[in-house]
């Protein structure tokens, strides 16, 4: 019995958010202060390089954290899209030709490219997000030089993405990051659906790191 005076119960379910659009909102409202506190530590780090030289790997350490986390609310806004059941036919080499025109054009950044073959695979249309996502990481988070260099291999029934970077300064930390994240986020739910696997490599005396990203084979144009 429902006591006096009170409102009546709705039902749960109606009361509770779209999860998908309760991530969007707050990724967007998570973006403002993060581009506010990298923009501090930006100023910071010119501020006192020559007054206190000590402090600039503080700040920069403070904007290397702000990047792991303006990057995790793109992995979660991904994560948030659903899946789409269909796999096409995608021309792996064509998706990392495109990656490489944006970064150039936004960034003024180079991905050295070392493509034989269009390397078709089977994979969701969310396949170009997938690859942008993953070398943002690369340059981002884990502070890797520039150039990043992208191939493409294949075996028998299976073409893979290898992504590799040079200059992280802890490459095994990048890659213990990188793959909880991506065993949690929008690359293993990429790959559940594609079919697919991922191997992240790290060496630490070459200051190196590696992805490899493998997806089912296709027939061209298939």
């Amino acid at each position: 019995m429902q006591p006096a005076g009170s409102a009546p119960l709705q039902n749960a379910e109606t009361e509770l958010p779209d999860a998908a659009g309760l991530i969007r909102h707050l990724t967007h409202e998570l973006r403002q202060p993060l581009s506010g506190i990298e923009s501090a530590a930006y100023y910071l780090d010119m501020v006192v390089s020559e007054a206190r030289p000590d402090l600039i790997p503080h700040c920069r350490r403070l904007r290397a954290m702000v990047q792991h986390a303006s990057w995790l609310l793109d992995d979660a806004e991904l994560c948030a899209m659903a899946q789409p059941p269909a796999r096409t036919a995608h021309s792996l080499a064509a998706v990392l030709q495109d990656v490489s025109r944006r970064m150039l054009a936004e960034d003024e950044a180079v991905l050295d490219l070392h493509l034989e073959s269009e390397a078709w695979v089977l994979a969701p249309e969310t396949l170009p997000r997938l690859v942008w996502h993953v070398v943002a990481f690369f340059r981002d988070v884990a502070g890797c030089h520039d150039p990043i260099h992208a191939g493409v291999e294949g075996g028998q029934g299976w073409i893979a993405a290898r992504i590799l970077a040079e200059g992280c300064e802890d490459a095994r930390g990048a890659a213990r990051m990188l793959k909880a994240a991506s065993e949690r986020g929008f690359l293993g739910r990429f790959l559940a659906a594609a079919g697919g696997a991922f191997e992240v490599q790290a060496e630490d005396s070459a200051e190196r790191l590696a992805l490899s990203i493998r997806l089912p084979a296709a027939e061209q144009g298939s």
